[in-house]
């Protein structure tokens, strides 16, 4: 075998049973005990930071979408005013030939 063949092989995986074993150091009863104590604390602390992030986040997302809601009420308001102070007015539409002139109608005689 030359060693171009071998540099095209991929490298071998090194397994866990071809690594050395070390039997786990197991936690007697007390022990055991407080680690799980202090880490249900460490989630309850979490816990309590992140509902209090979704609340901030929560109340910052309803105001902007009761900002845009009030615009929104303002801006029907406001045309329902102007819809009852002033008639509407008719707006003409004129007639437009090619170049962009008014076309003016005849009347016709009765």
């Amino acid at each position: 075998m030359s060693p171009d063949e071998g540099a095209s092989r991929p490298a071998r995986r090194v397994t866990r049973a071809a690594t050395s074993r070390r039997a786990a150091k197991r936690v007697g009863g007390t022990e055991l005990i407080s680690q799980l104590n202090t880490l249900v604390a460490e989630l309850i602390k979490e816990n309590r930071k992140l509902k209090r992030e979704v609340d901030r986040l929560t109340a910052r997302g309803s105001a902007a979408a009761s900002s845009a809601v009030e615009r929104s009420l303002r801006t029907i308001q406001r045309r329902v005013q102007r819809a009852l102070i002033t008639p509407p007015q008719r707006k003409r539409a004129a007639a437009t030939t090619g170049r962009g002139k008014a076309a003016t109608r005849k009347r016709r005689k009765p």
